[in-house]
């Protein structure tokens, strides 16, 4: 008989990505034959017989289960017990786990000799063979043994029994790669083949962790495409697999999810079979990085926070992708300025204009306490700080784009939580109470600015509004049809005008703001006049010109706290003028060495401690008493250093150049900045 009957009758339970089966009777030569055990076995080893296993479906063998009696494991005894059964695991895996229903011990089959944990000492988690077998294990022990075996897989050698850290992957240059074929060979807009990069990315991890096994994994299609071809390969991806990651992770309120892509499936998601061949390059190009490089399970957190940002160095998708994106460094430098560390439980944080959700993606990675809110307990996510994203569309499908690769954008972030706990449980969990709660797309034209709701107010808001005079108009036309007039008073151009009063009156009293604004914003008197009423003034900092990809326009930093009571401001102002953010500001935007906004942070950090009695040793900070700022006409702080100065820092007054599109919208803005000046005189 091939195989015994305990082996056919018994169904493996579910482990995470594993699988584990009770076996008693079966030999390693019937677990042969039935597939699991790949690699060739000696005479001697045949007809061994261990208690259970946990394997990796299409994988092999990952760790030997035997199970004894409590009074066979005394210290005495649980050497020789070591010494009986590790050839039995050594002959198929790395990992024997010995248990007596109360305590587990975890050994080296190579060395025999006890698995340590990350901090070196002699592993003891409890391998609960029972609650494995009635499926009645916690959702966080399961992830927990999946990870040890994970570690235990890739860690232990004949000269190492400690776990170690994981293999961290950087697929950057995969990407880069992908983004090109798909950009070359379809012609589509560079924001398209970046949706369908990060689509294959999610997939590919998916498959990867576990979540995808089976006919929806990746190795399927890569099995499809050698045996069938691209057409069937692409038509069980567009009709099953796509359909099994809806599935996964189920729409928000918004009737968006994680995924988007509109190149290999049309806009109802059924195949198009025209890009039957690319898709088939395309998963042939993450096959052979997988082959040199090994699985996407752990990925390097740069590639994390510069995924979207580097595409934009690709001469198509800076003028197209530019507007989605504020500068990685100015994201993460905002950050650390900002109170995001002190959040706790019943705190909030919001970027009414999130975009891809560089700003809050950023506080979370950047901040444990944020991180933390995602790390599910008792089988659920409960994130007691609230974080919120929000962007506009309507209901085409190019409008919610953006919103997918913000949560998308998060996935990926989160890749080490999802790597850890991955049941289908768990995915729901982190689409519902995560990417769908934390990003929502507002389907109008007026977008954020219709969400007008006294009671939804944050401790902490930062972003990067949008900032335009042309076409402001029919804005707040729009404003005034909904009967929002009343709750944008203080006038002024441009939408960041309508940006910074949603973003005051959405604070909390104490709670802080910090808001990349253009130059355009700070040199009228009526906002200026309207935030100094409502908020004291933190900092500006100013930004170099090009400091964004898609614009010239110049730049600030501007930090706020919501007053507690009515009253003059009495603390200084901390003013800082940047030259260089640690890439190059032309089209390339290649990394350099220059960035002056680790030095920034690090002053506003010592300002933020003592700022009455703080003294700047930084050339390129100043630190403004109320009593000058409240008399300047405009906060155009670079304007406070001298000619003498700006030279002894190597400060130029820039002279750059613009495309034809770039000074058309110049001309326009201006325009509308003079319309607008002239209506007010009359």
């Amino acid at each position: 008989m091939a195989m015994s009957e305990d082996l056919v009758l018994r169904n493996a339970r579910k482990l995470g990505r594993f699988g584990y089966l009770t076996l008693g009777s079966t030999t390693l030569s019937q677990l042969r034959k039935s597939k699991f055990v790949r690699s060739k076995l000696a005479d001697d080893e045949l007809l061994r017989k261990p208690d259970g296993i946990v394997f990796l479906p299409m994988g092999g063998i990952k760790a030997v289960i035997e199970a004894k009696q409590p009074k066979e494991l005394t210290k005495a005894k649980l050497s020789g017990v070591v010494k009986h059964y590790s050839p039995i695991a050594r002959a198929v895996c790395k990992l024997l786990i010995i248990t007596d229903g109360k305590k587990s011990y975890w050994y080296n089959a190579l060395t025999e000799k006890p698995v340590l944990d990350e901090n070196g000492n002699p592993l003891t988690f409890h391998f609960d063979i029972t609650k494995i077998d009635d499926q009645s294990i916690t959702l966080e022990s399961e992830a927990r043994i999946v990870e040890i075996i994970n570690l235990a897989d890739s860690s232990l050698t004949e000269e190492n029994n400690a776990l170690t850290e994981h293999h961290i992957i950087d697929p950057s240059g995969l990407a880069k790669t992908v983004w090109q074929k798909i950009w070359i060979n379809t012609g589509k807009e560079p924001e398209k083949c970046l949706y369908n990069v990060v689509e294959i990315l999610l997939f590919k991890f998916l498959s990867d962790i576990g979540v995808l096994t089976g006919n929806y994994s990746f190795r399927k299609i890569v099995e499809l495409l050698a045996t069938e071809g691209d057409n069937s390969a692409l038509h069980h991806y567009g009709n099953i697999t796509r359909d099994r990651i809806r599935k996964l992770f189920p729409k928000g309120e918004d009737q968006t999810t994680v995924i988007n892509g509109t190149i290999f499936v049309n806009e109802a998601g059924n195949p198009n079979f025209a890009q039957a061949s690319l898709f088939g390059e395309v998963i042939r190009s993450f096959q052979e990085y997988d082959d040199g490089n090994g699985s996407l399970e752990y990925i390097d957190h740069q590639f994390k926070t510069r995924l979207y940002e580097s595409f934009l160095r690709q001469q198509a998708g800076i003028r197209s992708l530019g507007q989605y994106f504020t500068p990685r460094n100015v994201v993460q430098a905002i950050v650390r300025m900002s109170n995001a560390h002190t959040l706790r439980d019943g705190d909030s944080l919001c970027d009414p204009f999130c975009g891809v959700g560089g700003f809050l993606l950023e506080a979370i990675a950047e901040n444990q306490n944020l991180t933390d809110q995602f790390v599910p307990n008792n089988g659920k996510v409960k994130p007691r700080i609230k974080i919120r994203g929000y962007d506009k569309g309507s209901d085409e499908k190019d409008d919610e784009r953006t919103i997918i690769l913000a949560k998308a954008n998060m996935l990926v972030y989160l890749s080490d939580l999802l790597t850890a706990y991955h049941s289908e449980a768990y995915l729901k969990e982190f689409s519902n109470n995560a990417f769908n709660s934390v990003f929502r797309l507002i389907r109008s034209n007026l977008g954020t600015y219709e969400r007008v709701d006294e009671d939804e107010l944050y401790d902490l808001i930062l972003t990067n509004p949008p900032y335009v005079t042309s076409g402001s108009a029919s804005i707040k036309n729009a404003i005034e049809a909904s009967s929002l007039s009343n709750y944008y008073t203080a006038g002024g151009r441009g939408t960041e005008s309508l940006a910074i009063q949603w973003i005051i009156r959405h604070l909390k009293p104490g709670g802080q703001a910090f808001v990349v604004v253009p130059d355009g914003l700070l040199n009228q008197e009526p906002i200026l006049a309207y935030i100094t009423e409502e908020c004291e003034v933190l900092c500006v900092a100013a930004l170099p010109s090009r400091t964004f990809y898609s614009t010239p326009k110049k730049t600030y930093i501007l930090g706020l706290k919501k007053k507690t009571s009515p009253g003059e401001q009495k603390s200084p102002i901390f003013t800082y003028i940047v030259s260089e953010i640690g890439e190059s500001r032309d089209t390339r935007r290649v990394a350099i060495e220059a960035n002056d906004l680790h030095s920034m942070v690090r002053e506003f950090a010592y300002f933020k401690a003592a700022p009455a009695s703080y003294s700047p040793s930084d050339p390129r900070c100043k630190i403004i008493d109320w009593s000058n700022f409240d008399g300047l006409s405009n906060w155009l702080v670079d304007r406070s250093w001298t000619h003498e100065e700006k030279v002894d820092l190597g400060v130029v007054e820039e002279i750059f150049e613009v495309d034809q599109d770039a000074f058309r919208a110049l001309i326009g803005d201006a325009r509308t900045a003079l319309d607008d000046l002239l209506k007010e005189l009359e």
